[in-house]
């Protein structure tokens, strides 16, 4: 064997060892994570009147007012689905991963004192943040499945992949909060432009209207990049789980792509923040004493 393959295989073997640590502390720092999740989750919900119902009234308030701007005065009508329906299953799973990413980037400067006088891994701050509004985003889910069951007579027979669709949503959205709280201590323009790129893809994302019209509206090379986009395939995966007899309305291709894409992405986005954060976790600290 050649040294430089030698050292390759070194290198392999102290980054899957890495890997292995930081599963670890995750485990080990469990109960620590929850009681970090149990703070945000009292700061938000304790001063409010009604509290925790705010987990279900404000993500309904939202639909709301989208179906009477995109419903009754844009008059927009889906095929696939109740339009109110079709609206909540793309809104309630946006929301949570907005939420997320919009309060993680900030959060390791904005928790810079308590990263530096406590000795636990950096990346349990955006964690935390991302299993608040996970749990927060649960009881709009309910909201959905009651009423998906009660407009479309029954529940999708795909339901019972919801929890692996919970889960890739969950690390997908864990993965790029860890990436952009990191890249954001280096680099305070990265909240405007994360802004950017999450307003630009919920516009880029069929929420508001059909991917039948998407389709009709590009070339069919413009179509296959925008098939591409991981958040048209998660959404629609969510759509398979709870819209009774949406998935027959999709072709078998965007089918197939649309559990295959999300897959691939929830490996690239956990493999490049495991590598930044390896990178850079003996300098965050430097970096946040400024």
């Amino acid at each position: 064997m050649k040294f430089t393959e030698f050292i390759d295989k070194l290198k392999q073997a102290r980054d899957f060892l890495t890997m292995i640590t930081i599963i670890k502390e995750i485990m080990s720092s469990r109960s620590l994570l929850w009681q970090l999740v149990l703070k945000n989750l009292r700061i938000r919900y304790s001063r409010p009147y009604f509290g925790f119902l705010w987990a279900f009234f404000s993500p309904f308030f939202a639909v709301i007012v989208y179906y009477v701007v995109f419903s009754i005065i844009l008059r927009s009508q889906i095929e696939e689905a109740p339009f109110f329906l079709y609206l909540m299953s793309a809104l309630f799973p946006w929301r949570f991963f907005n939420d997320s990413i919009a309060c993680s980037v900030t959060s390791l400067v904005d928790n810079k004192n308590l990263i530096r006088e406590s000795a636990f891994p950096q990346y349990l701050i955006p964690l935390s943040i991302v299993l608040e509004n996970f749990i927060s985003f649960l009881p709009s889910l309910l909201i959905l499945l009651l009423a998906s069951a009660f407009v479309l007579k029954g529940f999708s027979l795909f339901i019972i992949i919801l929890p692996v669709i919970l889960a890739i949503h969950l690390a997908i959205t864990a993965g790029l909060a860890v990436i952009f709280s990191i890249l954001y201590v280096k680099w305070r323009d990265m909240k405007y432009l994360i802004e950017t790129i999450l307003l630009s893809l919920l516009l880029l994302t069929p929420v508001f209207y059909s991917l039948s019209w998407v389709k009709s509206s590009f070339t069919p090379f413009l179509f296959k990049v925008y098939i591409c986009n991981p958040f048209v395939a998660v959404l629609n995966l969510y759509r398979f789980a709870m819209l009774k007899g949406y998935f027959h309305k999709i072709d078998f291709v965007h089918r197939l792509l649309f559990f295959i894409i999300p897959v691939i992405f929830v490996f690239l986005v956990l493999i490049v923040a495991y590598w930044l954060y390896r990178r850079n976790r003996r300098t965050l600290n430097d970096y946040l004493a400024y």
